[in-house]
């Protein structure tokens, strides 16, 4: 029994393969329209925007994804898991 529990990852810490982990389609739309389409392809998505000059932390998270904004409030950077 000790022996299965060793064997394959952990579920909750893995991405399913099939599943989206950037846009780069979204760089260039304004936040609100990059956070409504990456809802529509995953909806557990914990959307961050991040203003210019904000500092983030480095903890990678599967269920987030920040959306780096000028000050514009458009999306600069290719929006990623993490």
């Amino acid at each position: 029994m000790a022996e299965e529990k060793q064997q394959g990852a952990n579920p909750s810490l893995e991405q399913p393969s099939n599943a989206k982990t950037s846009w780069p389609e979204l760089v260039g739309v304004t936040a609100d329209e990059a956070e409504k389409k990456i809802k529509e392809e995953m909806p557990e998505a914990q959307i961050q925007v991040v203003p210019p000059n904000t500092p983030v932390t480095y903890d990678y998270r599967l269920q987030r994804v920040r959306l780096f904004v000028d000050e514009s409030n458009k999306v600069i950077q290719t929006p990623t898991i993490g």
